[in-house]
């Protein structure tokens, strides 16, 4: 059986991703499932629709395998061990792949949430039928044991994602990878990556964008006109989940806290002439306030518009990082970040507090001990580095 997912945009704007069979309708135990559990607790529609991922590969496991779970439970049976086994194989497999015999396998840890979402999703749907069920006492019992012993055992089967070292973390770009990159957001001729008036305008102001504040894609793409005071040279950082006036089907989301940020006169300036000029010269972009927009039909920039402008951008000019990204620029911004607090003797506590309020996370969060533990670590090696030259000193006169 084949099974897609599709995403339903309701009037309200709210996004609900539904798990779909070959015909195009909504299959009923995962919509009840994505209705009742997932949207009452509030999830975001890039979660449920991960949710719906999973629980796609785990039908279509069963479904190759010619497994009937429902009428397997009405008759007091589960999954087995072994058959757990093939579901967690498979979950480690990018969906073309499964039932098939050549591998291509997905990350640790996307096998590892897809078998999580799938545990929870085998619970939910064993404890409905129980609930359902009129069936007491011994078979009920049994039941539920199995349900529980799937589940326990489904968990067992997800890989471990180890917490990466200091060494692993992700780190900015270097000094002369990040010249070049400021130097394209600039303007400057030795970086020419553009020829269309309008991608050149729009996308060196993105860069300023991501290089001065460090903000995430989907912030970036859900700036609107109205966010920015001019007087002030504030922009506010708003979530507006399910905004019914936001055409894009794949909504941009703010993940992190709403918040004001401040914007330099620069990026102040480069932003009101793009918005008096070449924002207003396209297509429908007056029909809307969203800030970025596409080139010549003026609708909002999507996901896939600006991920393909760091496609083409990597592409044009092969010394540019091969690995440059939205995110990439923000990790960047972080190491930045820390240089200016260890300039200003900023104490690590103030450090970390400021950096969570400028980008977004609580003040709780662990977050920002990320990039402090980073960069302690650089300081460490230029510590050892001295000690090691002074060593070295004194062995030479003696």
């Amino acid at each position: 059986m084949h099974f897609h997912t599709r995403l339903l945009v309701m009037s309200s704007g709210e996004r609900l991703p539904l798990l779909c069979d070959e015909t195009g309708q909504p299959l009923t135990s995962p919509l009840v499932y994505a209705l009742t559990v997932l949207r009452a607790r509030g999830r975001s529609s890039a979660t449920i629709r991960q949710c719906m991922h999973a629980v796609m590969v785990l039908l279509k496991t069963l479904a190759l395998q010619g497994i009937d779970l429902e009428a397997r439970m009405a008759r007091g049976q589960f999954l087995q061990l072994q058959e757990v086994d093939l579901i967690a194989r498979e979950a480690s497999q990018r969906v073309g792949s499964i039932g098939g015999i050549t591998s291509d396998p997905v990350s640790r840890a996307s096998a590892a949430t897809r078998l999580h979402y799938m545990q929870a999703y085998l619970h939910w749907l064993g404890q409905r039928h129980l609930y359902r069920d009129n069936t007491r006492g011994a078979r009920y019992l049994e039941l539920k044991d199995r349900i529980d012993k799937t589940c326990s055992a489904m968990r067992a089967r997800a890989p471990s994602v180890g917490v990466r070292s200091d060494v692993d973390q992700r780190q900015g770009l270097d000094t002369e990878d990040f010249e070049r990159v400021d130097a394209a957001s600039k303007g400057e001729a030795s970086v020419a990556l553009w020829r269309n008036a309008h991608a050149i305008a729009r996308n060196k102001l993105i860069l300023r964008w991501f290089i001065e504040l460090g903000i995430r894609r989907g912030e970036l793409l859900g700036l609107r006109v109205g966010d920015i005071d001019f007087q002030k040279n504030i922009v506010l950082i708003a979530r507006r989940a399910d905004a019914p006036d936001d055409p894009r089907t794949h909504q941009p989301l703010t993940k992190t806290q709403a918040r004001a940020l401040p914007i330099s006169d620069d990026l102040a300036q480069a932003t009101h002439d793009y918005i008096l000029n070449a924002r207003g010269a396209q297509g429908r972009a007056a029909q809307h306030d969203i800030l970025f927009v596409a080139g010549g039909s003026g609708r909002p920039l999507s996901i896939a518009g600006l991920n393909k402008m760091f496609l083409e951008m990597r592409r044009a000019d092969r010394l540019l990082p091969s690995l440059l990204s939205p995110h990439l620029l923000r990790h960047t911004w972080n190491d930045r970040f820390s240089a200016l607090m260890e300039e200003s003797n900023v104490p690590p506590e103030r450090e970390k507090r400021i950096r969570s309020t400028l980008m977004g996370w609580s003040q709780t969060s662990d977050t920002a001990s990320t990039y402090t533990r980073r960069h302690v670590r650089r300081a460490a090696a230029r510590a050892i580095s001295a000690m090691q030259q002074r060593l070295d000193v004194k062995a030479s006169k003696s």
